[in-house]
């Protein structure tokens, strides 16, 4: 469930076209979209994730008392019909991402040995699939059940990806160093605490890392827009004057 003068201001200009460049390249090597094998991977790890929640936490998602129907377990589509409401969670709101939204802006923001980190990463599908993706991905969540979902279907997902890619931490990502990262992932409205954490990302994250922000309404202040691939916009940290 999601931080330098004339001459040095043209230097960041031109390293943010180049950034934007290699981002666009990346996507359009791939036309049609994320590959058959990625999306298959993807589908796996949200299948496998859904199906550690507990009955309770599905029905207040869901609304729905009976048992799962058999398509909703196996279509993350369905899903997002089938679970019509976020959860509250310690500290912030909870609703797992589509990745099937995430992986165009997955595929061309991260690059193998990339330090990932998602913020408030509920299930950790999102961890997964960046460290399928060749990533050393780190999730932090405070909520403890939600901690649980992911550390069992981390054992059961491991085939996908090294172990030590994919990191699994409780904690509050307030007290986390932001500029330790190369990709940052946040879903939009997940913290109770956001413009304090929007704020802590302008201030920590380095000028040559990554913000992808999932499904946030318009643009934060502060953030220059690299690129955009659906609900997924690539951000990096405004160049200071």
């Amino acid at each position: 469930m999601r931080a330098p003068h004339a001459t040095m201001g043209r230097i960041a200009l031109c390293a943010l076209w180049i950034a934007a460049s290699t981002l666009h390249s990346a996507a359009a090597a791939e036309p049609d979209g994320p590959a058959p094998a990625l999306i298959r991977v993807a589908r796996e790890i949200q299948n496998v994730c859904f199906s550690e929640y507990p009955d309770s936490l599905v029905r207040a998602m869901s609304g729905h008392e009976g048992p799962i129907p058999e398509d909703v377990r196996e279509d993350p589509d369905l899903r997002q019909q089938f679970l019509r409401s976020e959860e509250v969670v310690a500290k912030g709101l909870f609703y797992p991402s589509l990745l099937d939204d995430l992986l165009p802006a997955l595929s061309a923001a991260i690059r193998p040995g990339d330090r990932f980190l998602d913020l408030g990463s509920g299930d950790g599908r999102v961890v997964f699939i960046a460290a399928h993706l060749g990533a050393r991905a780190t999730g932090i969540e405070y909520d403890r059940a939600l901690q649980r979902i992911a550390r069992r279907a981390r054992r059961r997902l491991a085939h996908l990806f090294e172990p030590d890619r994919a990191i699994l931490r409780r904690g509050d990502f307030f007290r986390e160093d932001l500029s330790r990262y190369d990709r940052i992932f946040y879903f939009g409205r997940g913290s109770f605490g956001e413009d304090r954490l929007l704020a802590k990302i302008r201030a920590e994250m380095r000028a040559d890392a990554l913000l992808l922000l999932y499904r946030y309404p318009g643009n934060p202040p502060g953030l220059d827009l690299v690129a955009a691939h659906g609900p997924v916009r690539i951000l990096r940290v405004a160049s200071r004057p």
